[in-house]
């Protein structure tokens, strides 16, 4: 993949933070002050991906974050019980800001800014548990070099646990409202793209900024699931959810597809 696309879209996201810190840094380093404060507390899909996790055990687990933004997944999921925990990110801010809560929270959780793909060959065969959170894979053209870095990072017999936006979420990139019968203003479910970012990604405040330019690449499941199998991950589970409630106006659509998803994996 072209790494002037990685190079804009980290300057893309680290100006993306710093509208986040506006909306809502002060409350997360206040927040974080409480060593039981979770971003995940009693929100439907929250509990569901809480549960899960709770099935799956991190009690004396190496676990690493992968895409993990300002950390606040990362630390709401970490526990006194959890060996060590490490986080990865592109952003420059959004690892800056991840110390930062970190120490707030006193938890023992380390964060390390670098493209996933160039995660350093010292943590391959490193990992019990790692968790893949929302809106990551699209940032990335080649899923099969994709895997093939998580698959190192983890141990044998170690688990993925990937909770993502689901592919037919991002046929509505667009919001276009569908006031057209539906399928005309879709994306294409098999188009990789690229695809550009015209708005900022200011999720957390709602501001509209002009961004600098960002890439993205759609990925159908096919691919998904594909990619993670042929490097060496056995997939145990997956479940669909109606992840998002409010995004789409159009009765046609508003919890009638799977907006997310949980997958759980172990390394062979």
């Amino acid at each position: 993949m072209d790494k002037n696309i990685f190079e804009s879209n980290r300057e893309a996201w680290n100006q993306a933070l710093e509208y986040h810190q506006k909306a809502r840094k002060e409350q997360l380093l206040e927040a974080f002050k409480d060593p039981n404060f979770t971003v995940y507390g009693g929100a439907y899909y929250g509990d569901i991906l809480v549960n899960k996790i709770d099935s799956i055990g991190l009690k004396g687990k190496a676990i690493a974050h992968i895409q993990c933004h300002n950390g606040r997944e990362l630390l709401s999921i970490v526990n006194s019980e959890v060996k060590e925990a490490i986080g990865f990110d592109i952003s420059d801010i959004a690892i800056s800001d991840a110390e930062e809560f970190a120490k707030i929270s006193k938890k023992n959780v380390k964060f390390i800014r670098t493209n996933i793909l160039e995660i350093d060959d010292k943590y391959n065969d490193y990992f019990d548990f790692i968790f893949i959170s929302e809106g990551a894979l699209q940032w990335f053209s080649d899923l099969n070099e994709y895997f093939n870095v998580i698959s190192k990072l983890l141990k044998k017999g170690g688990c993925l646990l990937i909770s993502e936006l689901h592919p037919f979420y991002y046929l509505f990139e667009n919001k276009t409202g569908h006031e057209k019968e539906l399928g005309d203003e879709l994306l294409s479910y098999f188009e990789k793209g690229p695809y550009n970012y015209k708005e900022g990604l200011d999720y957390m405040g709602g501001k509209i900024y002009d961004s600098k330019e960002m890439f993205w690449f759609m990925h159908n499941m096919s691919d998904i699931i594909t990619n993670i199998i042929k490097n060496g991950i056995e997939i145990l589970s997956f479940e669909e959810y109606n992840l998002v409630n409010n995004d789409y106006e159009d009765e046609k659509i508003n919890g009638k597809l799977p907006t997310g998803y949980l997958m759980v994996g172990v390394r062979k």
